[in-house]
């Protein structure tokens, strides 16, 4: 496990130093549209950790808010493969989806309101190759995934009687998600802005993984700086859970996360955006399951005139029992 760990340390350290040198050579001085504040803003990826992601999961956020009588049009897609296996207590071999689609509105100064709609489903995402390529080309241990069937789906977990193979492809959560933020540092040089967001998810199924009628809730820091080649990130968020299990599963009813990321930005409309993003355990009781897991997403992000594109991946590190093997994800912005 030293050895998998510094592997990782050695790759992430070379991929943020490239990124560095790149944003560099390229860097421009310029004067943004003060609309865009000049930055790309986050990375729109939100755990992708099997526990974590069966509720509601924050945003990364930019404290950046939209100007009054301006909205935007969201669309994000990831596609992640999990392998999780303690032998003995459980074993979690499968893929999903997280599609999202939200509209953002400026309604006052320094107020916007996003509606989102959110839908998280396991399917056959046909992954396992890519994933244990990957693993092979750094030299990461596979961990048992070449001993089970290619782009099978399991969750076993003998402790709850919870025993689901191919039958549960299909199974998904529906939600309806409402973020309410408030810029309280916006122009300021000297300080960090910062912003608070309220959010809020409706679980809308009467079948799905959660139970229908849940709602979870909770408040969202965020703060950025601008820095000479981009911008730095923070967010910190509490939720609340209305449901305290899924899929038969018991879960913790509270969760704190946090996230941290650079925006290098490489040209007035285009960056690399690498982001570390932490998440509570939410399972009770069971081994590395409920333990932080931890994400690195390392994505780009391009800008025309009235769209921002995205394309980013996601790894996990540190507590490898306990988050994605890895996933991929597109996204898009349109400015209306």
């Amino acid at each position: 496990m030293k050895l998998l760990f510094n592997i990782y340390k050695i790759f992430l350290a070379i991929t943020l130093l490239s990124v560095i040198l790149l944003s560099h050579a390229y860097a421009k001085d310029y004067a943004p549209e003060p609309y865009w504040h000049g930055t790309l803003r986050p990375l729109t990826i939100r755990s992708l950790s099997p526990a974590q992601s069966l509720r509601l999961s924050p945003l990364p956020r930019s404290p950046y808010g939209l100007p009054k009588g301006q909205t935007e049009i969201e669309l994000n897609i990831a596609a992640a493969s999990v392998f999780i296996e303690e032998p003995g207590r459980f074993l979690m071999d499968f893929h999903f989806t997280d599609t999202r689609i939200a509209i953002n509105h400026g309604f006052a100064n320094n107020w916007s309101a996003e509606l989102s709609f959110n839908d998280r489903r396991i399917v056959n995402a046909h992954l396992d190759k890519l994933t244990e390529d990957f693993h092979d080309l750094f030299g990461i241990e596979q961990n048992g995934r070449t001993e089970v069937e290619r782009n099978d789906t399991s969750i076993v977990i003998p402790e709850y009687n919870i025993n689901l193979g191919k039958e549960s492809r299909g199974k998904y959560s529906q939600t309806v998600g409402l973020s309410i933020q408030k810029v309280l540092i916006d122009k300021s040089v000297s300080w960090p802005a910062l912003a608070v967001n309220i959010n809020m998810s409706y679980e809308t199924l009467g079948d799905g993984m959660v139970e229908q009628g849940n709602l979870d809730y909770g408040v969202q820091f965020s703060m950025a700086q601008k820095q000479d080649n981009g911008y730095a990130y923070g967010n910190i968020s509490y939720i609340h859970f209305g449901s305290d299990s899924a899929l038969g599963l018991p879960l913790e009813n509270q969760q704190f996360s946090g996230m941290m990321g650079y925006e290098f930005t490489t040209d007035t409309d285009q960056a690399f955006i690498i982001q570390y993003l932490f998440s509570e355990g939410v399972v009770k009781g069971l081994g590395a399951l409920q333990d932080y897991s931890h994400e690195i997403h390392i994505g780009y992000k391009w800008r025309t005139e009235s769209y921002i594109w995205q394309l980013g991946a996601v790894e996990n590190i540190i507590n490898f029992d306990n988050s994605p093997d890895i996933a991929f994800t597109f996204g898009l912005t349109y400015r209306m």
